[in-house]
């Protein structure tokens, strides 16, 4: 009994963070090439968030209640779907060098609890060339 309490004391003691991380998506490209990543959220939300590591403050790349937005370079789109988990297509273009790192998708919503996506973007170094560029659909 005493051992069940002690492995349901470290379980609840695991960050969310690191849950996440195990499932993080990785993606490389090339400088100048676009990505489009597509997030998939547990649940539905109004306020939506693109953000460069944690949704903090100075990190937060696109914050919207509409199903569209974009902001420079970064771009998003939501779809809400009823039974299966809604979805938010995050597009980057024109990646450059200080692109690399990990992105979070987040949607909000009043009184529930909040879903989030996670991945993580190498960018490699190199010109691209559209001549040589493969279209890979994600």
């Amino acid at each position: 009994c005493h051992v069940l309490v002690w492995l349901l004391i470290i379980l609840f003691s695991v960050t969310k963070d690191s849950l996440v991380d195990a499932e993080t998506n990785i993606y490389t490209k090339r400088e100048g090439e676009d990505i489009t990543v597509r997030c998939n959220l547990t649940f539905s939300g109004s306020r939506k968030l693109l953000c460069k590591e944690t949704c903090e403050e100075g990190n937060i790349l696109i914050e919207t209640y509409r199903d569209e937005a974009q902001r420079g370079r970064y771009s998003i789109k939501y779809e809400y779907r009823y039974i299966r988990s809604s979805i938010l297509d995050v597009t980057i273009t024109k990646l450059i060098k200080s692109d690399s790192g990990l992105y979070r998708c987040e949607l909000q919503k009043d009184l529930s609890p909040d879903s989030e996506d996670n991945f993580k973007i190498i960018i490699t170094e190199g010109e691209f060339d559209p001549q040589n560029h493969e279209n890979i659909s994600l």
